[in-house]
């Protein structure tokens, strides 16, 4: 699960509350290896539900297949924006709403079977760092349905929602957040509410090949944007 105490502490409990929890452990943003005593654990054969609470790495398919009930994953975003840069794809389009998705664990990276979906309001001064911070706080009472629903029945049964589109990956992400000195002032800052995040980088001018940050380059006149100092 995430790292976060303020959400992986809840969820933690609740799972430790209603289970045997064979393995818990917690990661970083940046850690993209599946743990070793998770999968030893699924190995063993006696692993009814695995959970993927906002951690970052992808579980193996070799692992997902050791699970005897249910593998879910916990996607802070509505099922409109499955893979990267959610909050960010939302706020650029004008959703009026957005979400977190509860779905099985396939092959597919955020392309299973959809089993629960919370959705609330954006609201008017969202930035990407503040709705996908909700989403986030969200995501916990999302995790206590699903672990008392599989407490209660063993299973979980699909919600009906559907995926949009398939995930949008990071490769997609990095190049959609270039501007072109020749996009409109509204374009940019457009974009920019979208992109702009106190810890994450972006968006990006692309200029003479090289990617310039939004906040190192005057925005007027347009046509002195896209020269390059000598």
């Amino acid at each position: 699960m995430t790292d976060r105490a303020d959400l992986a502490d809840p969820a933690e409990a609740v799972a430790s509350t209603l289970f045997e929890v064979r393995h818990a452990s917690r990661h970083a943003r940046q850690e993209t290896a599946f743990p070793a005593a998770a999968a030893e654990a699924v190995g063993r054969g006696d692993v009814d539900v695995l959970l993927n609470f906002l951690a970052p790495m992808i579980v193996p398919s070799r692992v997902l297949g050791g699970v005897r009930r249910e593998a879910i994953n916990f996607h802070p975003a509505p099922p409109d924006w499955p893979g990267i840069g959610s909050a960010s794809y939302a706020l650029y389009r004008g959703d009026a709403e957005f979400g977190v998705t509860a779905h099985r664990m396939t092959a597919t990276i955020d392309g299973g079977e959809i089993v629960r979906v919370a959705r609330f309001p954006v609201e008017r001064g969202d930035t990407c760092e503040t709705l996908f911070d909700r989403a986030l706080v969200r995501s916990v009472g999302v995790f206590k349905d699903v672990c008392e629903e599989l407490a209660r029945n063993g299973g979980l049964r699909p919600s009906g929602d559907r995926w949009a589109r398939p995930a949008i990956t990071r490769k997609e992400f990095e190049r959609w957040m270039l501007l072109s000195p020749e996009d409109s002032r509204e374009e940019v800052a457009r974009k920019v509410r979208a992109v702009k995040h106190s810890r994450l980088p972006g968006p990006f001018f692309l200029i003479g090949g090289e990617r310039v940050p939004v906040d190192h380059v005057s925005l007027a006149p347009a046509a002195q944007i896209g020269r390059k100092s000598s």
